[in-house]
């Protein structure tokens, strides 16, 4: 478990101790420190760290767990194919270096799986991504200051933490009902759109600057945080808004409010009576510290699906059981030679009298064999159809270094598919490029290496989120015919 909790904002750090009592957590000790205009000096935020944490170094060092708030992040969701838990990291990698605008090696990330819709052929997993250049300047000062970087949370899923916890927020098994909670800070508000105990959705927008322009600038972002989310909440509607903040902030909000968010329930939670408590010194509110009681509770109690962006999913590693293999194997073979031997000196005389039986019992075999062709016959032609099965993830592993090494050309989407007469595989993809001329290079590229390209018609179609991919194009490709040494 974690010792120190920061969460590391532009402008100033929370830094909290504390643990859970029971469904709350109680801060201990609390302090805020500003950041300097200058945000590569962090001298003085490393002073106050090293005084916040009383300075022990080696082996001793404190554990800190950073939380990043929602501006710093940038989070995707992204549809896969109906894989185990196992493919999953290396699944998510594959479509991120489709997906980010960035290359991979610049960003650290972390995803956290949907639930399963049952029947669904499909899953989704949210994937999250912080510039590594942040996450270096929050290693450095830490290491500066004497203290262990062990976890580097996201303070959306740290506040649905504390809301589960809290039992504010309970399992559904309704797809379509969605949970908005709303952390009303006075210098951000974050919205995350929740199904039962699982993020959906993380926004982050400017807080009010009087008190009679709140419910505005809530009722602002809310609608800016629903645009936004669309895609990723499909068809839904919106059970209840959850405004988490002081309660001269949360009454500020008339129930109208819900006549705009299909008539929603409208709950007021004040975090010092049911999230947090303790000893909060001067400046820091219950507000301020909801996220921490988040990070700290899933250190104990972990009932969100969360990501760590410095300790992310992995899949298992396999075990190695070829030693224990060689060792039982010629151990069978020694205890095999000494049983032979012994049994050869015991037994010698009694061969040539058993002869005849051994002969008889020869036959008997050949005759059963014989009768058991058909059987083999039947089971090579099964080996036959297992043998037709296709690995997917070596098959995109093998697309990709396919693909042109650019980035006037990218792929959004892509499906896959087994046609079940004869087991030919189809990729079908989904992409951008700047010109036809990058489209022909990539079909290019692909007919060479044995794909089969379907005929295609490029569209002029810009990207949503990138303009100068001004052309879209679909293809469907079949699998190249593997050869023997394949």
């Amino acid at each position: 478990m974690s010792d120190i909790f920061i969460e590391w904002d532009r402008d100033r750090l929370v830094v909290a101790r504390g643990r859970t009592v029971g469904n709350r957590v109680e801060i201990t000790e609390a302090r805020i420190i500003e950041r300097p205009s200058d945000a590569a000096d962090m001298l003085l935020v490393v002073d106050q760290l090293k005084q916040f944490s009383g300075g022990a170094s080696g082996k001793n060092r404190p554990q800190v767990a950073v939380v990043f708030p929602r501006q710093f992040v940038t989070i995707h969701r992204i549809q896969l194919p109906q894989v185990t838990d196992a493919e999953l990291p290396a699944m998510v990698r594959m479509q991120a270096t489709m997906r980010l605008t960035v290359p991979l090696e610049s960003v650290s990330m972390d995803f956290a799986p949907l639930p399963v819709i049952a029947g669904s052929m499909t899953r989704d997993v949210l994937l999250v991504t912080a510039p590594n250049d942040q996450v270096s300047q929050a290693r450095r000062t830490l290491i500066e200051a004497g203290l262990e970087f062990k976890e580097l949370r996201v303070s959306a899923f740290c506040v649905a933490q504390a809301a589960a916890q809290a039992g504010i927020l309970r399992e559904s098994t309704d797809a379509s009902l969605v949970d908005i909670v709303v952390l009303m800070r006075r210098d951000f508000i974050e919205v995350t759109f929740l199904r039962g105990t699982a993020v959906l959705y993380s926004h982050s927008g400017s807080s009010w600057s009087s008190a009679d322009t709140i419910e505005r600038t809530l009722r602002s972002e809310l609608t800016r945080a629903r645009m936004s989310a669309a895609e990723s909440l499909g068809e839904h509607k919106i059970r209840r808004i959850l405004l988490i903040g002081a309660a001269d902030a949360t009454s500020a909000v008339s129930d109208q409010l819900a006549s705009r968010f299909d008539s929603a329930t409208i709950e007021r939670i004040d975090p010092a009576s049911s999230l947090v408590h303790g000893q909060l010194t001067d400046g820091i509110t219950a507000t301020d510290v909801v996220a921490l009681a988040g990070a700290i509770q899933r250190d104990t109690k972990a009932t969100i699906a969360a990501v760590d962006l410095i300790n992310p999913r992995q899949p298992p590693e396999k075990k190695d059981y070829r030693r224990i293999a060689v060792l039982g194997g010629t151990l069978a073979a020694l205890l095999l030679f000494a049983a032979v031997y012994f049994w050869r000196q015991g037994q010698i005389n009694e061969l040539s009298v058993r002869k005849d039986l051994l002969v008889a019992s020869n036959n008997t075999i050949k005759q059963k064999l014989a009768a058991g062709e058909s059987e083999l016959n039947q089971a090579g032609r099964i080996q036959e159809w297992i043998d037709r099965d296709i690995e997917w993830l070596d098959e995109i592993a093998r697309l990709q270094t396919v693909l042109p090494k650019t980035d006037r050309f990218f792929i959004d989407n892509f499906q896959l598919s087994t046609v079940q007469k004869n087991g030919t595989g189809i990729i079908k993809l989904q992409g951008y490029a700047k010109s036809n001329a990058d489209v022909e290079e990539g079909g290019r590229l692909l007919t060479e290496a044995g794909y089969g390209v379907k005929a295609y018609s490029p569209k002029l179609e810009p990207a949503s989120g990138a303009p100068e991919y001004a052309i879209k194009v679909a293809l469907e490709l079949t699998l190249p015919k593997l050869t023997e040494d394949q």
